[in-house]
């Protein structure tokens, strides 16, 4: 089979669909897209809302609760201990398949009904958050087995950790991301295995390292340059580091040193055939990005707690997933899951949203434990395949079309419009940041942030320098955000700012406990400064900046002889990178690159 160039329905910009897509395609029996891969992640994201909470009522019981369903969606929101006890029946809101109007339709007015709670396990002392089995977590998102540990994005497995994204097996560390099994690693990215390394970026193995990068294995190292114990520990009292102004300062000279000194074309470990960004454990993946123990995997993002094989377009996935095309949010344990949302445990479902311990379901929200299900009405098995076959045919004859003309087919992933949230709440806004006309122009929703006013007490100018002069009665103050201070907002936070923040006595203790001055800036405004620190999932065909003894730009200049050409040849290797080409970053390829690191 030859591939196929075809113009996306969502960003009208051709996409080619590879012989061994319409492999998979044919083997899952669904439909070739008809959207590219990125607007297919961007549409599944936009039913993903990762850190904003509101405040609502459970519908069940009275109770005060909160949930990241914001206040003007339909859905009704259920206490956590209540949507998973026997006091309620998913089953009581089926209904039969209506033949006169699109699936869609009747997919969008099932969804609004159905009770629903994020929530994916049991927390104790975690309610200011959506997290799985934690203890005495704040403001944790889409992450599980914490222990006191706050303002944290994807970090799982972990204890006594703030300020962190996408992490894991790390303590009592401090504004993070991608780390991996680190203690007391504090400002850094793609580290795995330090201890007590600051401001470091793409390090292993290392111990007692300040503001350095691709380091291996090395202890008592600051800027890359190598000390001793006691004249480590006397640069690190020079530095101040246990002020604002230091870190200010240390800052500053890492994102020097940073432009100074080689990066890999992309962040892997010990992968085979793989292309895309933020890989580890990995082999035969395509254009995938922040993937671990994965194997034969297409389009995906997010899917770094594997094992994850054989599957396509799949967007923050959970372990032990096969064969799953267009999911998000799903595991784990799923397999042949098609185009889903947020369900677990369940095998050979379509267009399910909120399932469990289930199979063989077909547009269904919140069933738990049963099979053969179509709008959460039960059938016979053969009563169940036949009437199937049926839907997937009056969806191709009367599809459902959305406000810019779009039309969904079977094979199609929901519609934008079917989601509760705006866009910019979404993961899409992370991956995908786009403005307001063009979030709106593609069919998704805007959502205008609630401006809160709050009464300042204290301006983050006016916090301490010194953690130790930060005493107990700044608890009690409403400290404006830096950004809101400054009325800037670098990183494209300001619509979902919240102007001001207060500090807990824990995090308060934590930052005593580990010599950190206050943060100026509210936790969102924290989030996406670390975000911003890493690539965006889009590939750019680029060579390798290796010139021979130096780099190209003859700022760096090379340690040793590289296998991959001659000395004093530029290098003439070749690879698509998340780098984009206007990027500062001197990037090498793998072969230059560990020549210099190892």
């Amino acid at each position: 089979m030859n591939s196929e160039t075809k113009n996306c329905q969502n960003c009208k910009q051709p996409f080619t669909i590879e012989p061994e897509d319409f492999n998979f395609y044919e083997k899952i029996k669904v439909p070739p897209p008809t959207w590219c891969w990125q607007c297919r992640a961007m549409r599944r994201m936009s039913f993903y809302n990762m850190r904003y909470l509101y405040s609502r009522t459970c519908a069940a019981t009275g109770k005060k609760i909160f949930t990241t369903l914001p206040p003007d969606s339909p859905i009704p929101p259920y206490d956590y201990d209540y949507w998973v006890s026997d006091a309620w029946d998913p089953m009581q809101y089926g209904r039969d398949y209506d033949f006169s109007k699109p699936f869609f339709e009747q997919m969008r007015e099932l969804f609004h009904v159905v009770p629903w709670n994020l929530q994916w396990g049991p927390s104790v002392n975690s309610d200011y958050g959506m997290t799985g089995y934690s203890k005495n977590c704040y403001l944790c998102f889409d992450s599980g087995y914490l222990e006191d540990s706050a303002y944290s994005v994807t970090l799982h497995d972990s204890k006594q950790c703030l300020d962190m994204v996408n992490c894991q097996y790390c303590e009592l560390c401090y504004y993070c991301i991608n780390c991996n099994n680190c203690y007391k690693t504090f400002f850094s990215r793609d580290c795995t295995a330090c201890t007590d390394v600051w401001f470091s970026e793409n390090c292993s193995g290392c111990m007692n390292c300040f503001g350095c990068t691709g380091l291996r294995s090395k202890n008592y190292y600051i800027f890359n340059e190598p000390y001793s114990k006691e004249a480590y520990a006397a640069k690190l009292e020079e530095l101040q580091i246990g002020t604002w102004s230091g870190l200010l300062r240390a800052k500053e000279r890492f994102e020097k040193l940073r432009k100074q000194n080689p990066v890999k074309y992309r962040h892997s470990v010990q992968t085979k055939d793989c292309t895309g960004d933020y890989m580890y454990n990995a082999a035969e993946l395509r254009n995938c990005f922040f993937a671990g123990n994965a194997q034969n995997c297409i389009n995906c993002q997010s899917i770094i707690y594997g094992p994850i094989k054989d599957s396509v377009d799949l967007t923050s996935s959970g372990p032990h997933a096969e064969l799953n095309y267009e999911t998000i949010g799903c595991g784990p344990n799923v397999s042949r899951l098609r185009f889903s949302y947020y369900s677990m445990s369940t095998t050979g479902s379509e267009y399910i949203i909120g399932c469990t311990q289930s199979s063989d379901l077909f547009g269904c929200v919140g069933i738990r434990s049963k099979k053969y299900c179509i709008l959460n009405k039960p059938y016979s098995k053969e009563e169940y395949g036949a009437l199937v076959d049926k839907i997937k045919k009056h969806m191709a004859d009367m599809p459902y079309i959305d406000a810019g003309g779009r039309v969904y087919s079977y094979g199609e992933f929901f519609p934008p419009d079917m989601s509760p949230w705006g866009y910019n709440e979404t993961q899409a806004q992370e991956y995908f940041p786009l403005e307001r006309d063009d979030i709106e122009k593609q069919g998704f929703r805007w959502r205008e942030f609630e401006k809160r006013i709050y009464s300042v007490t204290k301006k983050a100018s006016e916090l301490p320098d010194r953690i130790e002069d930060a005493g107990d009665k700044l608890l009690e103050e409403v400290i404006q955000c830096a950004h809101e201070e400054k009325n800037d907002h670098p990183w494209g936070c300001g619509s979902s700012c919240p102007t001001a923040f207060r500090l807990t006595r824990e995090e308060l203790q934590f930052y005593r406990q580990m010599h950190l001055p206050l943060p100026r800036m509210c936790f969102n405004c924290r989030h996406f400064e670390r975000i911003a620190w890493r690539n965006k999932p889009h590939l750019w065909h680029r060579s390798c900046h290796c010139a021979g003894e130096k780099s190209a730009n003859g700022v760096y200049a090379n340690t040793s002889i590289h296998p991959s050409h001659a000395k004093g040849e530029p290098c003439p290797n070749e690879f698509e990178t998340s780098y984009a080409p206007e990027r500062p970053e001197i990037v090498y390829c793998e072969t230059c690159y560990q020549s210099e690191v190892a």
